[in-house]
């Protein structure tokens, strides 16, 4: 090989390493990217979850003049869906006329 040819062949190879480093950087920070968009749909579930258990504890209150004994009671009278397969609800009551205490986890 000339030394033309030689120049030629290494910057060919030099220009698909380049192409090849950027594009596995731009998929590195798009799967980064899905990754933290992923953990914080997880959150805004969470949070929503606990916003309608407490929505529908509060209007519980406002319609039957008690707090609701359960979870399952808020579930049933008062349209509250948490997906019992992806979360767990622990509700504590401690009188009828003080808020209940209630946590929604993620399962894992």
């Amino acid at each position: 090989m000339r030394k033309t040819q030689k120049r030629e062949w290494f910057s060919a190879i030099r220009s698909y390493f380049f192409a090849i480093l950027l594009f596995t950087v731009i998929a590195v920070m798009m799967i980064n990217s899905l990754g933290k968009a992923a953990d914080k749909r997880k959150e805004q579930a969470l949070q929503s979850a606990s916003d309608s258990i407490r929505r529908a504890i509060v209007t519980c209150y406002a319609i039957e003049g008690g707090f609701p004994e359960s979870y399952e009671y808020i579930r049933d009278n008062y349209g509250v869906y948490i997906n019992e397969d992806d979360y767990t609800v622990f509700y504590t009551v401690f009188a009828s006329n003080i808020p209940p205490n209630f946590k929604v986890v993620e399962k894992r």
